[in-house]
């Protein structure tokens, strides 16, 4: 079902919204919608209809230093997946970002009917409940919750995650060194916008192909290093299409490091264990001498080598039955 998402809403919508708010909250929170964004000046709509009727809604907005969100589904509807759906374009906009539930049961509502608190819903949608962050008053008593950013694997030294649209400043420094691109086409980025696109096109394969390439944090420091892991290829490359594509990239400081090893060999372990992949690909510009050893360091064999955009490149390899019979040179 379609998602409409927009930045300002008209009297008719934010009246339907006002009544949904009205009837799905306890009676002291009547008529606060408009409350909800007051002072706040960026933030953004989620609608989902139907005859110019609003079936669920969802906004997100910065509050606090941090981005917050609410959702309301219209009572008929409910228990028919369009919460969850709001949920997951949230995830796939923001990564992380938090919100206040009612967790006191039984306020009476406008209708008459007893409040029933939705926490369980967002549990199961994969929010974290921040117990010890409360609200407790005479008209709100609320719990304060968090989504839960996906964490793909673990190395000794790093955590490799999703990647998130706070991470526009990191991904920026590294795809904007000239060096860092040297065999990458000699392309790098000129502004943050570039980099706003390539992040959407990654969350969105995380939602199309369950699988993108990961964030590489620093354990002990939290430092963005760079990214690794694989991409599940559509487009035809070297004959091959579908097929999962190990890749890695770091920034410069990083080098030299045994990151990349690291990392990348995580990435097999997670494409044939969790995956359940027959084979993985990777490709490497001949002259490239790093990352070639590092493809043949992982276990990967070398196939061939072809013209990719004008440019030779050596194409490697490796299935299930290999890996679990080799063991890689670290």
């Amino acid at each position: 079902m379609e998602i409409l998402k927009a930045k300002n809403i008209d009297e008719n919508q934010f009246q339907q919204i006002n009544d949904l708010w009205n009837e799905e909250y306890p009676i002291n929170l009547k008529n606060r919608f408009g409350l909800l964004l007051e002072g706040v000046s960026n933030y953004n709509h989620y609608l989902i209809e139907e005859n110019n009727q609003i079936l669920a809604w969802a906004v997100d907005f910065e509050k606090d230093n941090e981005t917050r969100f609410s959702i309301i589904v219209n009572k008929k509807h409910q228990r028919k997946g369009l919460g969850s759906l709001l949920i997951d374009r949230l995830k796939k906009d923001l990564g992380e970002f938090y919100g206040w539930v009612i967790d006191h049961n039984n306020d009476i509502k406008e209708n008459g009917e007893f409040y029933q608190t939705p926490i369980s819903f967002y549990r199961n949608n994969g929010f974290e409940v921040l117990i010890d962050e409360r609200i407790d008053s005479e008209i709100i008593k609320a719990v304060k919750i968090k989504s839960k950013i996906k964490v793909f694997s673990e190395t000794e030294r790093f955590i490799l995650r999703e990647i998130l649209p706070t991470d526009v400043d990191k991904l920026f420094e590294l795809d904007s060194d000239p060096e860092v691109h040297r065999y990458l086409g000699n392309s790098p980025v000129t502004g943050k916008d570039q980099i706003i696109d390539v992040i959407n096109f990654i969350r969105q394969q995380y939602v199309d192909n369950g699988i993108g390439r990961w964030a590489i944090i620093d354990k002990k420091t939290n430092d963005f290093i760079g990214w690794t892991g694989l991409k599940f290829v559509t487009d035809l490359t070297n004959n091959h299409k579908n097929y999962y594509d190990l890749g890695y990239r770091l920034i410069k400081k990083y080098w030299g490091q045994g990151i990349a090893t690291e990392t990348a060999l995580a990435s097999l372990n997670y494409a044939f264990d969790k995956l359940n992949a027959d084979e993985v690909y990777a490709m490497a510009d001949c002259e490239n001498d790093s990352s070639n050893k590092i493809l043949n360091k992982i276990g990967l064999s070398f196939i061939e080598t072809f013209d990719f955009d004008g440019i030779k490149h050596n194409w490697y390899k490796i299935d299930k039955t290999e890996y679990k019979n080799k063991k890689p040179n670290r």
